[in-house]
């Protein structure tokens, strides 16, 4: 028993060291941050081409048929998408592009065929 009480008390005191010896100082390294961008530079083509690029590069994107606009910052996003989940994929996308302001998000989505309901397959 008293070698139990010792081996816990031991124990106690090196996890407690180990708490002590922590830099509680340092920080995690920051990522490197990319120059600002002149959006007074950057025309409605440009903005474009720059989303384009944005969402050919995401994944679930890729092979979307997904049309472009651009108007003094505001970004138009129109064509069909098969899943709802993905027009939210390609606001955020958008939005993450420099020099967009807003993005209207006009991508429909087609809805599913509804199951029939027993009704009307029994009044037949």
């Amino acid at each position: 028993m008293k070698r139990i009480a010792i081996t816990v008390v031991m124990l106690c005191m090196f996890v407690s060291i180990a708490f002590a010896a922590q830099d509680k100082t340092a920080k995690a390294p920051a990522k490197p941050k990319t120059a600002p961008v002149d959006c007074s530079a950057v025309n409605d083509a440009a903005l474009v081409a720059n989303v384009k690029d944005k969402l050919s590069k995401t994944p679930s994107l890729k092979d979307a048929a997904i049309d472009v606009a651009a108007s003094n910052g505001t970004v138009t996003l129109t064509g069909s998408l098969g899943k709802g989940q993905l027009k939210g994929v390609a606001t955020n996308q958008a939005k993450r592009v420099p020099c967009v302001q807003k993005v209207v998000n006009q991508i429909t989505v087609p809805k599913s065929d509804a199951p029939k309901s027993k009704n009307a397959s029994q009044s037949q």
